[in-house]
């Protein structure tokens, strides 16, 4: 019996040679991944990314999000394509435009309404000469 993958939770697991830090390397024949035992550290924690989903709004770069979070670049843009992809195809967007003249006419009538409750105004503040 192997260790149990820190991605699956399965134990069918082999020993997979060494990282370059002599620590071991398993591998799981279930998912395929490669891990190490104790390395459950280095994934990004539900908390930072809500910090990065609020970054990503402020539309800060990539580079800087990952510099600020000490995460890989290759990391966040998979993080944003899985993102994007569980993004519903239309964003329920109303493709059906209005017809123009009828838009046009209503908002013509609102700026002339918005011009007469503005105009007596202008004309109690005019100077006197």
């Amino acid at each position: 019996m192997g260790e149990i993958c820190s991605y699956c939770q399965s134990t069918k697991t082999v020993k997979n040679g060494e990282t370059h830090y002599a620590k071991q390397n398993h591998k799981c024949n279930n998912c395929g991944r490669q891990f190490v035992l104790g390395g459950s550290d280095w994934f990004i924690s539900d908390a930072q990314k809500v910090l990065i989903n609020a970054l990503l709004l402020e539309r800060i770069s990539i580079s800087g999000i990952s510099r600020a979070m000490k995460i890989s670049e290759t990391w966040l843009l998979n993080y944003i394509k899985k993102l994007y992809k569980d993004l519903p195809d239309d964003l329920n967007a109303d493709l059906n435009l209005p017809d123009l003249e009828h838009y046009l006419d209503q908002r013509l009538d609102e700026e002339i309404k918005r011009l007469e409750k503005k105009s007596p105004k202008d004309v109690k503040n005019t100077p006197k000469s």
